[in-house]
Formats: structure tokens, sequence, C-alpha cells
């Protein structure tokens, strides 16, 4: 099974530098443009399977990259960004301005604490970690679409990769490109990685 990880495009909250996890924005312009140049270089893919996040972003993303190809995207919740509760669309500046205890639990120890009304790292973590199961024990081959967040992709590599959940800062996912994910009987091999060129599957194997 070959796994083709995309992030989505650009949105507002990316160009603001705010939290955003499930707060359902759209694409900008540019994300638009960012989605429709990786749909170039994967435009040979023989995509059996696509799945998104179920937010807007992820979604529209993978419409884009797919084109005209005659495929059913699957929504899953799974792979859906954390949820950042009341810190949703905030800047970090302003959380630590504000004084608040929950930023700085987060700030002293992230991988226990929760946001404001949020989901904790612990529960984000099993959540994604259900995924990787998922992909690990899956026997199906085929070339497949996987198009979500920087904090479920990274999340999840780092999980395919048998790496503890810290490693997931090694991944910074970059938008308007791809990255692309082996997985043979349970053990994965990252081949590329935000790549920007043309995908050519003769001379990639």
């Amino acid at each position: 099974m070959r796994i083709f990880l995309v992030r989505h495009g650009q949105t507002a909250a990316n160009q603001q530098g705010v939290f955003c996890g499930s707060t359902d924005l759209p694409l900008t312009e540019q994300g638009v443009i960012q989605a429709q140049q990786v749909a170039q270089w994967l435009a040979e893919v023989p995509f059996t399977q696509a799945t998104s996040s179920e937010l807007l972003r992820a979604r529209h993303s993978a419409e884009i990259v797919l084109g005209q190809r005659a495929l059913r995207i699957h929504s899953e919740a799974g792979f859906n960004e954390m949820d950042f509760g009341d810190w949703e669309m905030c800047h970090h500046r302003d959380l630590q301005q504000q004084g608040s205890d929950a930023w700085a639990a987060w700030v002293t120890d992230w991988q226990n604490a929760c946001p404001a009304a949020g989901e904790s790292f612990p529960l984000f973590s099993q959540r994604i970690g259900r995924m990787v199961q998922q992909l690990l024990t899956d026997t199906a081959g085929g070339d497949r679409l996987l198009v979500a967040h920087q904090g479920s992709l990274s999340l999840l590599l780092a999980g395919v990769l048998a790496m503890p959940a810290a490693g997931m800062w090694h991944f910074h996912f970059e938008q308007g490109a791809y990255s692309v994910l082996d997985i043979n009987e349970g053990f994965a091999v990252l081949k590329v990685f935000n790549s920007r060129a043309l995908w050519q599957p003769a001379t990639r194997e």
C-alpha cells in the first residue's frame, strides 16, 4: 500500500498564525492554488482510495487533488485536527498575555495538558493511534490519497514509524506539497517528504 499524504491548502487561520483545529474554515485563494499544484504533480497516480478529514479545508483540497477521477472521497473524523476549544482562532501571544492556567499547563506539559474546553493531547493521540493501527493492519494494496492537517499527519507519521508522540515535531508538513508513505505487512517506509515534483511511478519504486 502506498499512501500520498497531503496537508490541506492555506486558510485564513494559517495566514494569521492562530490555533485552528475544529473551526471549519474554507481555503483561501492561495490554498486553492496550492491544492491545484499538488493535483498537477500527482496527475498520473492511479488512486484506488481517497480519504480526508471531515473538515472543509481538507475535503476541498482532496477534491481538487483528485480532479476528474471518478473516486468518492471518504471523510474520516479520526483524521480531524486537534480541537483547541476556547483557543480556536486565538494567537499564542494573546493566550500568554491572558495568563490562563490552561496555557501555563500546556507550556509546562503539552503531552498531558488540555486546551480550555478542548481536546486533550492524550485523547488526540489515542484517536490518531487508532488510525495508525488501521493503516498498519490493512492488507489491501493500491495507491491512496490522504488529505488532513499538520497535527494529525505529523502524529500519524510518527506513529507508523514507531516513534514516540514527541516525534511528531520532526515532521512539518508544508502546504502545496505531498509526501509518500509505503506500508507493507505492517512495516512503514517514508519514501518522499514535502515534494514539489512530478510523481513518476515508473522511476519511483
